[in-house]
Formats: C-alpha cells, structure tokens, sequence
C-alpha cells in the first residue's frame, strides 16, 4: 500500500475507533506495525540506525524505563533501570532482578524513537524495535522525565535512514510432525545436560517446539487441560511460590522471576499486575499446554508450556531457580499434582 493510501486509510480508521492500539490497527489495513509507525506519528517517529548493542548499551542511562514485549497472545511489561548488556555475537543479555532479556539480533531490522501521547494527553516516549518485516520485538518507554534530555541525546546519536521494510519470510506449519528417528530423538532428549541444549536439539532434527513436545508425550511432556494455566495462577498466588514467566518472539525473550500476588481478569484477559512487572494474556492463545521434563546435570527441570491455536509458542512457566540451585520444593509438589491431570495422548 501506497503510504499516501496508507495514511488516508489509517486516518479514516482512527476516526472511526480512536482508541485502537496500532498493532491492531496495522492487522486491520493489512500491513506491518513498522510499516505503519511512521505513517501515524510523522515526523514523531526517528528512524534509528541499527546499531542495537551501542543503542541497549546507552539505555542504563535513561533511569527508570518500562520494557514491553509480546507475542499474537501475550504482552510481558517490567518496569526497572536496564542493566548493562553482554553480547556473544548476535546473542544479548539483560540481566538484572527486574528486567531480564535475551536478544536475538539476528532477527532484528530497525528501530524507531517515538513520541506519541497517551489517553491522557501527556507525551510517551519510546523507543521501538522491529523484524526487518516489521514484526514489533520489544519497545522501551521513559518513564522519569528528568532523563528526557539523555533520551533525546541517544536519539541524535543513533537517528539514521529511514528502513525499507522486507516481506515477511514464508510462514510455517509449526504443527506438522517430520519423519524422525524417535527412539533416537527421546535418547538425545534423555541425555540433555542442560535447558538451554534443547534448543540445539530442536535444530539438530529440525523440529518446532510444538512437534518436540508433541513427540515426546507420555515420556518427557504430559498434555494438560487449558484451564491449567489459570489454575496455576491461581496456585502461585495463593502459596506465593516463586516463579518464572518467558514470553517471547521472533527477536527476544523477555523474563519475570517472582511471586504473583494480583489477578485481574478484564476485557476478556486475564492479567497479572504487579509494582514492577505485568502479564497480559489472551484465554483464546491458550490452545494447548503442556508439562515438560528436561534432564538436566543438576536434575530434572520442569515447565509449564502455553501453546497457540498454530502450534505456536505463547509462554512457558517455571518454578525460580539460578543455575546450580534446586527449584522450590513447593514447585516439584505442584508439577506432581499436575502429572495427575494429565489428559490422554493426542493423535497424530
């Protein structure tokens, strides 16, 4: 679409729902949301050059920031200072007690610095991180207006070219079942060492983690009903364990590690709201979910994990724990409870 079409029928939309956010905006005209960023807020919306470890790098000196990242079902809000990042390569980590990330730049494209206005009237400003094809990554808001000048000397610094936005890549069944070796898959599955090797084993046969998870019912993962999620909410609430959210993208995965303590349904979604942390999740993404156990050198890990109506990853949920201690024993309690539950193996 023409961005002079692009801008007349984005007007006309506004004025016909003003409130509307600009995802769904985007969806609605059938474009991306970097596509359309600089359509609705003009000469508001910096282009910025991707420069994004010296750009993460500048933000611990913005203060007080909120980061918000989400997916088609979720949106992850936390709202603390940014910790200096560490980058191996394409890889960057976050990490602090309030806002953990993990970067994945290889999917990264562009950015913008946006000054918009909330329903307030007052001015936000963010800036905003994007997929070449402008799939929206993760978005950092100011939040003290005393480091409005730093935000401003950032922006001159990284202002650069505006981007040419690609088309997305082809979509993927993310549900279908390659032909495996299975009995091979599950023993590799047996000797995983560590959580962050079933990434390399999900590579190495070529699988989504739908079709992982899915292969291996009834051994490592158990299917549950979709009202686990909320019940486990429910649980973390009430026994004030904590726990660890992951809600992610194609470029990121954003973390909280805590307690719940506010449960919120509203607007048809159920959310969590916290002093430095928000959940926001759509009971519709919850298509599937299940328990999964990965052998790990320290013993077995478990979570709880949230699966779209494509097979797609919504969230996963897992007792706290840092590398080399136990999770809460509370959490093993409940992961015991749950294996109870379980539902018959799904066909196919």
């Amino acid at each position: 679409m023409l961005s002079a079409s692009l801008k007349a029928a984005y007007q006309r939309l506004r004025s016909e729902q003003p409130h509307l956010y600009l995802r769904d905006a985007a969806a609605q005209l059938g474009v991306s949301e970097g596509e359309l960023v600089p359509v609705a807020y003009e000469d508001d919306a910096v282009p910025l050059k991707p420069e994004f470890p010296a750009i993460f790098t500048e933000l611990t000196r913005l203060g007080l920031l909120m980061g918000l990242s989400r997916n088609e079902w979720v949106v992850m809000e936390t709202t603390g200072p940014y910790p200096s990042p560490a980058f191996d390569g394409p890889i960057g980590v976050l990490h602090s007690p309030i806002v953990d990330l993990r970067l994945y730049l290889m999917h990264w494209g562009y950015g913008y610095a946006v000054r918009s206005f909330g329903r307030d009237g007052k001015p936000l400003y963010s800036l905003q991180f994007f997929t070449p094809w402008g799939e929206a990554i993760h978005k950092v808001y100011l939040k003290d207006p005393a480091f409005l000048p730093a935000w401003e000397a950032l922006v001159n610094r990284f202002a650069g070219p505006a981007p040419e936005t690609v088309p997305p890549p082809a979509r993927q069944n993310l549900r279908t079942l390659p032909a495996v070796d299975k009995g091979q898959f599950l023993a590799d599955w047996k000797g995983l060492q560590d959580t962050h090797d079933f990434f390399a084993l999900l590579r190495r046969y070529g699988l989504s983690r739908w079709a992982a998870v899915r292969l291996a019912e009834g051994t490592y993962t158990w299917r549950l009903p979709t009202s686990t999620f909320s019940d486990l909410l429910e649980w973390a609430q009430i026994s004030q364990t904590p726990i660890m959210f992951f809600v992610g993208n194609t470029g990121i995965h954003h973390i909280f590690t805590g307690v719940v303590s506010t449960i919120s349904p509203a607007r048809g979604w159920i959310n969590v709201l916290e002093d430095t942390f928000t959940l926001h999740l759509n009971p519709a993404g919850v298509a599937e979910v299940y328990l999964v156990e990965k052998p790990t050198r320290e013993g077995p890990i478990y979570s709880v994990e949230v699966f779209g109506p494509e097979g797609e990853e919504v969230l996963w949920i897992f007792g706290a724990r840092k590398p080399g201690q136990p999770v809460p024993p509370a959490w093993l309690t409940y992961v015991e409870k749950l294996r109870g539950t379980a539902l018959a193996p799904a066909g196919g």
